[in-house]
């Protein structure tokens, strides 16, 4: 795995390096007709096929560091929440995932992080991402508050037969073997009716995290297999009908933590303080064996139909995602063990080890029919109606630890269960219209009603500890509301445009799911009102390309995470009334060809993400000034790619990507353990030769060996647990197209 350089200009085709920098690339996400990326007024990066070829991107972490203005929470595989402009805290999701029309979903996981667990799909024979940045509520809606991620995968083709094989092997330091089948074939059962394309892929990637506790070599090992297929019917040259299937089944041995630090938590005398010693850079040590294992159904139609003035688009979708996820509760305890020699705890018998075991399925019905016109004139828009239906059961079981297999020993007495059915509804309409006044000034105006019904049924099966008492709770909340968006835009000429842009965006609230019955059952939505101004200019013949955007963000009654029971060792989700937060920043998108065959991007950000006033809920360091959590305020990365003829018939080229990440603060709350993420660099290198059907990749991925932490969990009962990238890997990669 790798990282890919991103452009806000076209993604640079190996095979035509003289369209580097061109302008024609068109992005989707709009809803309307295709258009070019450098014409339309709003901050979005791109990137093309090749681009995610040539650099080996498998799933999103592999591009993620190269976007400006994009940042994730790493809690392995499957397992990522998406932040975008330094929007970022506990609860929903704040950045909408979409796979062509297909909504995605998180599945939870945490009972603060009800918006992680991102479906995290394989990225073989996609044609492009595209990363639109700020608020897009009025087209995108809820959860879309801070930008949206869009995935375009190749539909079948009935024009022509295509085939592709790819396999991929690849050594880590510290770990082993890694290696991939890929393969896709693009059938035309009726020529220029009906075609069939089907995806497949097996990956095996080897661990690289030692525990200690188990004398365990590697133990993160990851497999993934899944396949996604298309059927296109085109009845007449006006419509096109398309069926699509995903299919992903993910395990892992567990995640990638680590424990590289001594953490010391004082009691009343230094002796019987509750000491969390280090286990090393990659290692770890735990008795519960934390597997995991997330297959995941998607079913999706889609028709268009041209009717000369407008494009008609009808779109439906079934997302269906089953996740069985482990979670060691070792330390929790010691800390509970702590909390009753200071006499904060009950006094209860505590086991050695612990696992919570937590079953979860989550299925949603969708669907929009939206209407986009294409008129000769200066007025043109879309218009659609968009309705949702998502419904989340999931159980958390806290048992002892089978010692010897470290799993969840069932013939012993639970220690907490509970259960929770989630239903969510969304009904929307919106639109949007762009006026040209001149050539040169276009206006667009847009909004969105939405109504959202939220339903919770909470039972209580065996209370925590005996803490509290068995029964059922429900809750129901509904929310109505209108959301707006305008923006201005004038070409100065006709390769430089700038344009000023107020969007607001929201956030559905959501459920928490705590093992502990004293967090609240729902919290309330939120929103983000945007205020951005950018430019996007070319030069030289589309030689530089040079974009950016200065944006301010405010937030309204932000979900937070608050703490709740004995010690606050429990975690929930509530709001904060007001304006609670503001981030405001700089991205910068620069693509620059020196020379022929010589490609240079950089891109990178300035995020300064704050609260805006004292907010005691959420801890002793939750003061005016105070940086949001997981949000780095520097991050960039520089690419640079010189494309050669090898021969008459055959081309090669080399290549390098820079990502930085800058500190990242980790907690509000005062204490010694609460320690920031530290910045890092990483550095990939990558050589390529190209004959007529075959291609080989050569790279070497991590290339300093360089031990990043890609996430701290620093809970108050689990501190300084570290989430590491993969070590040094070098591979190749074989491909063929038929």
């Amino acid at each position: 795995m790798t990282g890919a350089a991103c452009i806000t200009v076209p993604a640079y085709a190996q095979s035509a390096p003289e369209e580097i920098g061109s302008n024609e690339i068109v992005v989707t996400a709009l809803k309307r007709e295709n258009q070019k990326i450098q014409d339309v007024p709003t901050s979005i990066a791109v990137l093309g096929q090749d681009q995610l070829e040539t650099r080996g991107v498998a799933e999103f972490s592999d591009f993620a560091r190269s976007v400006a203005g994009l940042n994730f929470i790493d809690s392995g595989a499957g397992d990522k929440r998406y932040i975008l402009r330094g929007i970022n805290a506990a609860g929903e999701a704040q950045t909408a995932v979409y796979y062509d029309n297909i909504p995605m979903t998180g599945i939870g996981g945490a009972a603060t992080d009800f918006g992680g667990r991102q479906p995290d799909l394989q990225l073989y024979d996609v044609k492009q991402i595209e990363v639109l940045r700020g608020p897009q509520g009025t087209l995108y809606g809820s959860n879309s508050q801070s930008g949206v991620i869009r995935f375009v995968t190749n539909k079948a083709d009935p024009s022509k037969f295509e085939a592709t094989a790819q396999g991929e092997l690849s050594t880590t330091k510290d770990g082993g073997e890694n290696f991939a089948i890929r393969a896709m074939l693009n059938v035309p059962v009726v020529q220029d009716l009906l075609a069939v394309r089907v995806v497949g892929y097996t990956e095996d990637y080897s661990g690289f995290v030692d525990n200690i506790y188990r004398d365990e070599k590697d133990f993160n090992d990851t497999q993934r297999e899944g396949i996604r297929a298309s059927v296109v019917l085109t009845p007449d040259d006006k419509t096109t009908i398309t069926g699509q299937y995903f299919y992903q089944k993910l395990k892992t041995g567990g995640r990638a933590y680590t424990r590289p630090y001594d953490i010391w938590i004082p009691a009343n005398d230094t002796e019987n303080g509750n000491f969390f010693p280090a286990a090393g850079e990659r290692s770890i040590s735990q008795i519960g064996r934390e597997e995991r294992r997330d297959e995941i159904n998607i079913y999706a139609l889609t028709a268009e139909r041209d009717i000369e003035w407008a494009t008609v688009t009808a779109s439906g979708s079934y997302f269906d995602r089953n996740v069985t996820d482990n979670t060691d509760n070792g330390p929790s305890f010691r800390y509970f063990e702590y909390l009753q020699r200071i006499g904060e705890f009950p006094d209860v018998a505590i086991p050695e080890g612990s696992i919570s075991y937590s079953p979860q399925k989550s299925k949603m019905w969708s669907g929009e029919l939206r209407m986009a016109t294409k008129l000769d004139g200066p007025v043109n828009g879309v218009v659609g109606v968009f309705y949702s239906d998502r419904d989340n059961k999931f159980m958390t079981a806290t048992t002892v630890v089978d010692p010897i297999s470290g799993y969840s020993d069932f013939t012993q007495d639970f220690i907490s269960q509970r259960k929770f059915a989630d239903k969510t509804k969304d009904l929307a309409v919106f639109g949007e219209v762009t006026v040209d006044l001149t050539d040169r000034l276009s206006v667009t105006g847009g909004a969105r009603w939405f109504q959202t019904k939220r339903s919770l049924v909470s039972e209580t099966i065996v209370p925590f500890f005996g803490l509290g008492a068995p029964g059922t709770t429900s809750a129901k909340a509904k929310n109505t509301d209108t959301i707006f968006k305008g923006v201005i835009s004038y070409k100065i000429t006709p390769d430089a445009m700038v344009y000023a842009q107020y969007a607001e965006g929201y956030r559905s609230g959501g459920t928490n799911a705590s093992s502990y019955s004293g967090v609240p059952a729902q919290y309330d939505p939120d929103s983000t009102v945007n205020y951005e101004i950018g430019a996007k200019t070319s030069w030289l013949n589309n030689a530089l390309t040079f974009n950016v955007a200065a944006y301010l963000i405010d937030l309204q009654d932000l979900q937070v995470e608050q703490r709740f029971g004995p010690g606050g060792a429990f975690s929930g989700v509530g709001n904060i009334d007001g304006k609670a937060a503001r981030s405001k920043g700089v991205e910068v998108d620069l693509t620059a060809r020196p020379f022929h065959g010589t490609t240079l991007v950089f891109a990178g950000n300035y995020t300064d993400a704050k609260l805006t006033r004292d907010i005691g809920e959420l801890g002793n360091d939750a003061l005016k000034g105070t940086r949001l959590t997981r949000v780095p305020k520097v991050n960039f990365s520089v690419s640079g790619d010189q494309e050669f003829p090898v021969s008459s018939t055959v081309d090669g080229s080399v290549g390098f990507s820079v990502s930085h990440t800058g500190r990242i603060q980790n907690s509000y709350y005062d204490s010694d353990f609460n320690l920031p993420t530290k910045s890092y660099t990483l550095v990939d290198l990558r050589g390529q030769v190209r004959f007529e059907h075959f291609r080989l990749d050569l790279y070497v991925n991590n290339l300093f060996d360089k031990a990043a932490e890609l996430t701290v969990f620093n809970t108050i009962n689990d501190p300084y647990v570290v989430l590491a990238n993969r070590p040094r890997t070098i591979g190749a990669r074989f491909s063929y197209n038929f």
